[in-house]
């Protein structure tokens, strides 16, 4: 499946329009910490049965939109090892999305490693063998290389597909319910968390 590139106002909210009536919209960011009290969003690339995107939040300033999209009822969100970015989406908008499907979460209840890194995730569901992290990438710089696009979108390209496989096993094993449950928990506890934050840095202690 070809890309699409995200880099103006209205691209992106035509983008999320497209989005909106999908079953399920995977995504992922790349981001630069260092030296920073909050996390500098550099990249969102998403997925769904239908679309492959790059969001330049860089290029674009706002992308509230998408947040807005992520968050709305009617579909599934996919992520892997998603704090980070339910942090940006709760710092944007103050909500997370209504049913968050977090494939290292889930991989841990079908019996696999946790914490299991997504590489591993793919290696071991799909049998697919992903390139080495991009650890060195200073995502903040443009252009982007052909390298780093490949490597951004090989995160989420998969995550359809790695979801349903797991899907199949927690129904086998009884535990679709316990991935729910724990999926509502973990969201709770995140977002008293993020609270937890904000009146923290508001009040300035």
């Amino acid at each position: 499946m070809s890309h699409i590139k995200i880099t103006t106002d209205k691209k992106l909210v035509d983008f999320c329009e497209s989005i909106r009536t999908c079953p399920w919209i995977a995504f992922d960011t790349e981001f630069v910490s260092e030296g920073r009290y909050r996390p500098e969003l550099c990249l969102i690339q998403v997925a769904t049965d239908k679309h492959l995107a790059i969001i330049d939040p860089i290029e674009i300033g706002d992308v509230t939109p998408f947040w807005e999209t992520i968050a709305a009822p009617g579909h599934e969100t996919i992520v892997h090892a998603g704090r980070g970015e339910m942090e940006f989406c709760f710092d944007a908008i103050g909500r997370q999305p209504d049913r968050l499907f977090d494939i290292q979460i889930a991989a841990g209840m079908i019996g696999m490693d946790y914490p299991a890194g997504f590489r591993n995730i793919a290696a071991k569901i799909l049998n697919v063998t992903l390139p080495k992290a991009e650890t060195r990438t200073d995502w903040r710089k443009r252009p982007l290389s052909k390298r780093q696009v490949r490597y951004a979108l090989d995160d989420v390209r998969y995550l359809g597909d790695i979801v349903e496989s797991i899907k199949k096993k927690l129904k086998r094993l009884g535990r679709t319910k316990w991935l729910w449950e724990e999926m509502q928990s973990w969201q709770s506890d995140l977002a008293e968390s993020l609270l937890a934050e904000q009146w923290f840095r508001v009040s300035g202690n």
